[in-house]
């Protein structure tokens, strides 16, 4: 998992300060250009706002990257207008290929940027809950209604699912860029309490806490619950080993404790795992189709964050 943080580094910090530099010392080149690399820079940059996985480095990164990119096209706007230069001035073929190209990659960031933006909404009837964790500031790594925020929509049944983590003070999810003890991940061994009233129809107990980055392909939920409810099948995962606190026949209340988050099944690191079905038998997670869940009434996407 080196790798993929390192990539997360470069896209999501690297490269906008990159661009924040580019954009200032390119600010006198003729105005077609500069303008064009503005158009990249911007939606770019909200692209990675939007859909970027920021636990992977510390949560509030995120907005001070945006704020220096933001101070870098103000203050080139600024100096454009100040100076006069000519803002449909072009010279010469190299002039008119480098904006075409800035735009096409502007046009692909925007696009992807109205995809986020699109999934922060969703159609139906979506299943109000209570949220099952408490205790801290909780991030939202996958969530949303399309694919751009949300890994989970190749998946019928968990389409509207969740993976969420807790955070430290400083907005990191662990001590440590990707430590092999659970116990550096501030979500592990969070409580976890039940998110409605319902029918315990599946609870599994008993499957070991992987130490990242090994996983479990055949259990892919690992330890859970399932709570039946008015037809709803809601699936709590990726609990800890021994410690899940109901079994099937169970009749549960909300807020009721059902175990400790852990990092059984096929995890790349704790974190839980939360989506709502119908259809299918009330025991098998892995049949029906998935429905949009609420929080208190709110629907939780990517970057979303849950102070409990």
């Amino acid at each position: 998992m080196f790798i993929p943080f390192i990539l997360t580094v470069i896209i999501q910090i690297v490269i906008p300060v990159f661009f924040s530099a580019w954009l200032w010392f390119t600010r006198g080149d003729p105005g077609i250009d500069w303008f064009s690399r503005l158009f990249l820079v911007i939606f770019y940059t909200a692209y990675i706002f939007t859909a970027g996985s920021w636990f992977w480095v510390y949560y509030w990164l995120r907005y001070l990257v945006a704020g220096l990119v933001l101070t870098s096209v103000l203050a080139g706007l600024i100096w454009i207008w100040q100076n006069g230069v000519p803002i449909f001035h072009l010279s010469g073929w190299k002039s008119r290929l480098e904006p075409g190209f800035y735009v096409v990659l502007g046009i692909i960031f925007l696009i992807l940027f109205v995809s986020a933006v699109r999934g922060s909404f969703y159609q139906g009837e979506a299943l109000n809950l209570t949220f099952p964790l408490k205790g801290g500031t909780f991030y939202v790594a996958q969530g949303g209604s399309t694919k751009t925020i949300n890994r989970h929509l190749i998946s019928e049944p968990q389409q509207y699912g969740l993976d969420m983590v807790k955070l430290y003070p400083a907005g990191n999810r662990a001590r440590g860029m990707y430590p092999r003890e659970l116990e550096r991940y501030a979500v592990y061994g969070q409580e976890v309490y039940s998110p409605c009233d319902g029918l315990v129809t599946a609870a599994v107990d008993g499957l070991p806490d992987h130490i990242p980055p090994e996983t479990d392909r055949i259990n892919l939920a690992g330890n859970y619950v399932i709570i039946y409810k008015d037809g709803y099948k809601i699936l709590l995962a990726h609990l800890q080993q021994g410690i899940v606190a109901v079994q099937a026949g169970d009749m549960v209340k909300e807020g009721q404790l059902l175990g400790r988050v852990g990092n059984s099944g096929n995890t790349s690191e704790p974190h839980l795992h939360i989506h709502a079905e119908k259809g299918g038998s009330k025991e098998d997670h892995l049949v029906g189709v998935g429905v949009p869940v609420v929080f208190d009434n709110r629907f939780l996407v990517r970057n979303s964050l849950v102070i409990k």
